[in-house]
């Protein structure tokens, strides 16, 4: 089935057209701030909303704030041999005001000399073709990531400007995208175009002035977890990240996940039967240093065990594809259980794993876990995610709301 072959229904009871025009209240709302980073209006606005939606539909819902960090940033001045570049201040980087030779680094090892001492490094070529993860990040962090941190940071380089092109699997449509997104680095850094970059190499050992505009601020967030006890032991973990990327409405990344959260809790009301359910808006997917994801870890240490399965559900609900299921250390039953639910769904299927989100927190826990996207995910990607072109006009409510009967029919079916 192509990705432009949505089958439709002929007929839509009152109950399903009922739940598409919620979901879409629910999308309005969780949208009309420029974004939902964490700490920030948005983002504060987007739990509360959660956690009023939920405990009306009868959850338990524990509210917990955490400290994180927030970013204002302006502008980045960039000159060198009467030659001015356009360039961005890094997420969270520190500010700065210096001037200093330029130094071209393509390669780990270049950072690694100590002439890159004293100087302003430019990254480009191998050195920056992906970003590169935070330096505390659990969940993901290669070595030749971690490499990279510790040799900049001992390098005595004043700062950094990166030479990036595109990395749409680790964050989205953003060209240039910013090689360092991180709020523990302690090195000021920018990022400007592969292209420039090319341009400003051939500058090297010349003194280059560089100011970045930019600056963290102490603030807090919430993060939420809404629970509905069963009647036989075990739980099954629901969760969409709530937050966006800054300066992007997020709808397909990920209210359109938070509305399914939203209106399974409505389907849900007045269940008593089979297992836990536990529905967590995690906080912090699109942050340096995943709070809310990290706490949630916290929490739950000691309670891995219970979680009969976690399904995640993230970029989901694009307009013109269906819903991909996936399955990863999924024993029989459960995949059995979900592809019987499909059945009755024409607009959701399987679909290939794919790892970039909350889904694989489970997998590192052991246990099994389902995520739910668009079928068009790679394409949504490249054009869409993490940018102010993701707004509520690709998400499909009907696609949305079939996705919520589908985990409802699932979760019956693990339940039996």
């Amino acid at each position: 089935m192509s990705v432009t072959e949505r089958p439709q229904n002929a007929q839509r009871s009152v109950a399903e057209v009922a739940l598409a025009a919620r979901i879409r209240e629910h999308l309005r709302a969780l949208t009309r701030f420029p974004d939902r980073h964490v700490g920030g209006p948005g983002n504060r606005a987007a739990t509360a909303l959660f956690a009023e939606q939920v405990a009306a539909q009868g959850f338990a819902v524990r509210v917990t704030e955490f400290p994180c960090t927030e970013w204002e940033w302006g502008d980045v001045e960039l000159e060198v041999g009467g030659e001015r570049f356009d360039a961005l201040a890094g997420p969270y980087s520190l500010g700065l005001t210096a001037e200093a030779p330029l130094a071209v680094a393509r390669k780990v090892e270049d950072l690694e000399d100590a002439r890159i001492a004293g100087t302003v490094v430019l990254a480009c070529g191998g050195l920056a073709a992906g970003q590169v993860m935070p330096k505390n990040f659990t969940f993901y962090n290669p070595e030749s990531h971690k490499r990279i941190v510790r040799a900049l940071e001992a390098s005595g380089a004043i700062a950094v400007v990166a030479a990036t092109g595109r990395d749409s699997q680790m964050v989205g449509s953003q060209y240039p995208f910013p090689l360092f997104e991180d709020g523990d680095l302690e090195i000021p850094n920018a990022y400007m175009k592969d292209i420039d970059g090319e341009r400003l190499a051939l500058h090297e050992g010349e003194r280059v002035r560089l100011s970045i505009d930019s600056r963290r601020i102490p603030t807090t967030a919430e993060h939420v977890v809404a629970t509905l006890s069963g009647s036989r032991p075990g739980r099954i973990v629901v969760t969409a990240h709530i937050d966006s990327r800054k300066g992007s409405p997020g709808a397909l990344d990920n209210a359109s996940g938070v509305a399914v959260l939203l209106a399974l809790a409505e389907l849900f009301q007045g269940r008593s039967e089979g297992f836990s359910v536990e529905l967590v808006p995690f906080n912090g997917e699109d942050n340096y240093a995943n709070p809310g994801e990290m706490m949630w870890v916290a929490e739950n240490e000691d309670r891995f065990d219970d979680i009969v399965v976690g399904i995640n559900i993230d970029d989901a609900g694009q307009v013109g594809t269906v819903n991909h299921v996936s399955f990863y250390q999924c024993p029989a039953e459960i995949e059995e259980a979900a592809r019987a639910a499909m059945a009755a769904h024409t607009s959701t299927t399987g679909g290939p794993q794919w790892f970039q989100s909350d889904h694989a927190i489970f997998g590192i826990y052991g246990r099994p876990a389902v995520a739910i996207a668009s079928s068009d995910i790679e394409g949504f990607m490249a054009k869409y995610a993490h940018s102010e072109r993701d707004t509520i006009e690709l998400a499909d409510a009907d696609l949305l709301a079939e996705a919520a009967r589908f985990i409802r029919d699932f979760i019956g079916r693990l339940g039996t």
